[in-house]
């Protein structure tokens, strides 16, 4: 763990919150304050092995694991539990999950089935049939996902949604960067494919021209996809298109049969977020052999349910998606696995559950307090902006006062009496549990053409995460974030807004970052700006992107600012409200503590949360695909341009490696 209980939880005077320990104080903090206020903790925490990285998020994530696995184990042992209940349900997945014994046995035998009808595609009709099956297990993407979710322009109805995939390798730029890492990584994943195909039984000679086939279609599919920067941009994924539009625009694939097939004729219409996508797979529908397209299908079965069948396939799985992409060195254990699987399926049971024994009412009210101070804190500086036109300004205002905020859990509960768990395999109870969120889930098709059901949530209660949602409005804030040392209700307040306080700020300034600020006060995808503020925006945000591009995370790998930008804002604006917010709070001056005054706990507090031990293998990746930027620099990178921090540690000064000049600090929020 990251520190011990006194550590998290004393009184605020416990002088080890901001422990010298933990701290590199031979470190000037102008050259890197993330090393100097985590330094000694992030020596004295290597990576453990069965984990890529290991910071603040991992340690409550871990610690909140273990309350949850209390709570499953008891459902596991509930022999009398009534079928169908939430609770048989939580406890048979678990126990099917964890019974290995069983998994050995019928190891790809679960699968036939599935295996067959791949096996017996004649034609490029039953190619789109059965991928269309596959789809429906919702963890299996043969070619794109399609799922329900707003419609960007009338944000209160839902809308059929397509997404591209089809890729195995993180990010389609893997397929076409030549550096010797990503070459290397390319190599190693067409071994990784070959040894599965092994797996099903495939002479290795056979196995090896599989995979050539699957890296060649592969790279096709990623040539015509966007770039993670261009899936970012909601107006070049906003492709709103008629099953006849997009027949004549992609003739390739029969898409009135593909509704037909996913169960789902009524769909009329789609938002097709990446339309070059979609052109180039019926291109290919039209001239790949049907044999590589059953071997295609074939890969992407069998990629998908590794994890959940025998200990080989598993085995095969962790080695590239875990070990040579991200560092890790063994699996978690066994139960942890499962835990994280079941989660993704029932995180909501479980999170019932989870917040009737640990959800702490009054943590509850002080995080409304402090979004109460927030909403001022953002309101007074919106109101000042010397950037910003008064009609901007009016409309600005009206979204932040309309912005819904949840904490905890919601209001109303996901029904999941549909849902089917057997004692049969646990690839089938995954794939069930995929067919039944497919349908019904937050994102399932039933909801299309239906009204937006601002209740649900698309996290659960247990997450140690929060998020903003757009086209509602809405900022949430799961129960498993309010605990320390995100919120710690015995710390003073400048350790609470350092920390929670700028996890609220944060993910309010989604709302008006590069994405967001396209939103209206409904979440309708419209322009409410004028022009020389859109104008006066970018060149803002052009600072910061040129800020983040010169952060070198590994030997010549940078961190890419277009692609990070969103979530840099949000750092910035989300500090810089937080900060504004803690001044509100305060009746008088705070006395120092341990020698610190409350400016410098709340901005050490913003770093220490940040701090963090990660793998070579999993920074490139995360650097590579990733919207956050890398720990390190969402400390350095937004602290250093913020005017208060300056002031709050007067030695830090124009010589210092990190110090900005005035004139190179963006001004936004």
């Amino acid at each position: 763990m990251a520190a011990s209980d006194d550590e998290t939880s004393g009184n605020h005077n416990d002088t080890r919150i901001f422990d010298p320990a933990n701290m590199n104080l031979s470190v000037r903090p102008g050259d890197e304050f993330y090393e100097y206020v985590n330094g000694g903790w992030i020596d004295s925490h290597p990576v453990p092995p069965d984990k890529s990285s290991y910071g603040e998020f991992r340690v409550v994530r871990d610690r909140t694991d273990e309350q949850v696995r209390e709570l499953v184990e008891a459902a596991k042992n509930n022999t009398a539990a009534e079928e169908g209940s939430t609770e048989q349900m939580i406890g048979e997945f678990y126990r099917v999950g964890l019974d290995t014994a069983a998994l050995e046995f019928q190891d790809i035998g679960p699968l036939e089935d599935e295996i067959s009808r791949i096996d017996n595609i004649s034609t490029v009709a039953d190619v789109q049939n059965v991928s269309a099956r596959l789809l429906g297990y919702y963890i299996i993407d043969p070619f794109f996902a399609l799922f329900a979710d707003s419609d960007p322009k009338n944000s209160k109805m839902m809308m059929a949604t397509l997404f591209q995939s089809g890729l195995g390798l993180p990010d389609r730029d893997f397929y076409f960067r030549m550096d010797n890492d990503s070459i290397k990584t390319r190599d190693d994943y067409l071994e990784h494919v070959a040894r599965m195909f092994i797996l099903l039984g495939d002479a290795p000679e056979v196995a090896q021209d599989n995979a050539r086939t699957i890296m060649r279609m592969e790279t096709r599919l990623a040539n015509a996809s966007f770039t993670n920067v261009e899936n970012r941009d909601p107006l070049k994924t906003y492709n709103r298109m008629t099953l006849d539009e997009l027949s004549s625009f992609a003739p390739g694939y029969d898409w009135k049969a593909f509704v037909v097939n996913i169960g789902h004729p009524e769909i009329r219409e789609i938002n097709v977020m990446n339309p070059p996508f979609v052109k180039e797979l019926g291109a290919m529908m039209q001239d790949e052999d049907l044999a590589d397209w059953k071997t295609f299908l074939r890969w992407k079965l069998i990629s998908a349910t590794a994890p959940y069948l025998s200990s080989s396939f598993e085995n095969e799985s962790f080695d590239f998606n875990f070990r040579k992409l991200n560092g890790q060195e063994q699996m978690e254990p066994r139960w942890k696995r499962v835990l994280k699987t079941e989660t993704s399926f029932l995180g909501e049971p479980i999170g019932q559950l989870y917040v009737q024994k640990y959800f702490d009412w009054e943590s509850k009210a002080r995080m409304i307090d402090m979004v109460a101070n927030l909403k001022k804190a953002f309101r007074y500086r919106l109101q000042n902006l010397t950037w910003m036109e008064d009609s901007t300004k009016e409309k600005a205002l009206e979204k932040l006062d309309t912005m819904d905020v949840k904490v905890g859990y919601p209001d109303k509960w996901r029904d999941f009496s549909g849902l089917v768990v057997k004692n049969d395999s646990y690839v089938m109870n995954v794939l069930r549990a995929g067919r039944f969120e497919f349908e019904h889930g937050n994102y399932g098709l039933d909801k299309v053409g239906k009204p937006v059901d601002r209740d649900a949530w698309f996290m659960p209660p247990q997450a140690v995460n929060a998020y903003n949602d757009p086209m509602k409005n809405t900022i949430v804030f799961p129960a498993g974030i309010l605990q320390p040392p995100f919120f710690n209700r015995d710390a003073d307040d400048a350790v609470n807004y350092g920390a929670i306080g700028v996890v609220i700020g944060h993910e309010m300034i989604h709302g008006f970052d590069d994405q967001g600020r396209q939103y209206d006060r409904d979440g309708n995808l419209t322009d409410w700006w004028t022009q020389e503020d859109s104008d006066r925006f970018n060149q803002s945000t052009r600072i910061l992107v040129e800020e983040y591009s010169n952060f070198e995370a590994l030997p010549d790998l940078y961190v890419n600012g277009n692609l990070t930008l969103g979530e840099n804002i949000a750092d910035f604006g989300g500090l810089t409200m937080s900060y504004q917010a803690y001044r509100i709070s305060l009746k008088e001056e705070p006395e120092k503590i341990d020698g610190l005054s409350g400016d410098q706990r709340f901005f050490m507090s913003y770093a220490q949360i940040w701090r963090e031990s990660i793998k070579d293998e999993k920074l490139r990746t995360l650097v590579l695909t990733d919207p956050h930027s890398p720990t390190r620099f969402r400390v350095n990178g937004a602290l250093f341009n913020v005017p208060e921090f300056y002031q709050a540690f007067p030695e830090i000064s124009p010589g210092d490696r990190l110090y900005r000049q005035e004139d190179q600090r963006p001004v936004i929020w």
